[in-house]
């Protein structure tokens, strides 16, 4: 691992999120990334990898989330991947915002703020592994 990146192959275990956050913490101060796209990256590597958790294994079998974080000049990629289940975060409709609290449907909110506050990303279902890439500018 160099300054500029970080890759790290998890259980599928809450258990791991707050080590996980811990490292991703310690990696944004040594790559030198501001507390807007730090706090950006570590929101989504959170809502993937509790989502990936929660509901990509529902049959309760061992799987193996892998996280690779990538500075590249004025960009942040990140590359979030799991084992479990099919599932594209991104082809669900955005949440409805407008109604009343009480009727509007649960879910979906973490994945939407994700959307936001990203520059650009996309699914694949590749070997096996859903795979999600993500892009956060540094400036501005």
């Amino acid at each position: 691992m160099t300054d500029t990146e970080l890759d790290l192959r998890l259980p599928n275990d809450l258990a791991e999120l707050d080590g996980l956050s811990s490292r991703i913490e310690a990696f944004m101060e040594a790559a030198g990334i501001g507390p807007t796209p730090a706090y950006r990256l570590q929101l989504a590597v959170d809502e993937f990898f509790n989502n990936a958790v929660d509901y990509g294994y529902p049959d309760g079998r061992a799987g193996e989330i892998v996280i690779e974080v990538r500075r590249e000049g004025d960009k942040l990629h990140l590359v979030f991947s799991d084992d479990g289940d099919p599932f594209d975060p991104f082809a669900a409709p955005a949440p409805d915002l407008e109604g009343a609290l009480e009727e509007r449907h649960v879910g979906g909110l973490g994945v939407h703020l994700v959307r936001t506050l990203c520059d650009s990303f996309a699914y694949a279902r590749e070997k096996d592994r859903n795979v999600k890439r993500l892009t956060f500018a540094l400036a501005g």
